[in-house]
């Protein structure tokens, strides 16, 4: 398997193997590198790249569009907008009632349970995109999107888009000498003259 063109190339297709790799490396770099501060945050985007690239390849190995993953996208960006939205009118909401310290607490509340049920929402979302692009069948034959990712050849290749490495020329062998004896005329030692 070639990692390389698994996490960093958005052509072609992969198999559920190669999937589950990178989505491995994907919740990994996210849950271990990306709280790291300024450095986290460029590791975060480098991740963002490499999930468009391996779930792309996997929905064009069941013959889909790599657009299908930009969809989910929207649909979190929707659901943060949301939830900073009810988040914000609860905290809008305590700031301007005047109620004393009663409401800030009932705001505050109210904000962490909108955000976690839209973000709870949004993680769900996730998790059964991933599983079902994950066990989705794959196209057995080659489509738009390149060749059948079991094809040994092209998933075990260090490019899948090199031609094959041409076969080594043989070393000719050497021409045999134009004045070789014949086998039953060998020059002696005491006569070095060839005969006719």
């Amino acid at each position: 398997m070639n990692l390389t063109h698994v996490l960093f190339s958005p052509n072609g297709r992969i198999g559920q193997q190669e999937f589950w790799i990178g989505v491995l490396i994907i919740v990994g770099g996210n849950l271990f590198l990306t709280w790291l501060p300024f450095i986290g945050m460029i590791i975060w985007l480098a991740l963002l790249y490499i999930g468009v690239c391996v779930f792309g390849k996997r929905l064009h190995d069941a013959g889909r569009s790599a657009w299908l993953h930009g969809a989910v996208w929207l649909v979190q960006i929707a659901l943060t907008i949301v939830g900073f939205m009810i988040a914000g009118g609860a905290v809008l909401a305590a700031v301007t009632s005047g109620g004393g310290d009663e409401a800030a607490i009932m705001a505050a509340i109210g904000a962490s349970g909108g955000l976690f049920l839209v973000f709870g929402l949004g993680l769900l979302i996730w998790i059964v995109y991933t599983i079902w692009v994950g066990v989705a069948a794959s196209d057995p034959n080659d489509n738009r999107f390149g060749p059948a990712a079991g094809n040994v050849a092209h998933v075990f290749s260090p490019d899948p888009a090199a031609p094959a490495a041409p076969a080594a020329p043989e070393t000719p062998s050497e021409p045999p000498a134009a004045d070789t004896p014949a086998s039953g005329d060998t020059p002696s030692a005491d006569n070095t003259e060839p005969k006719p």
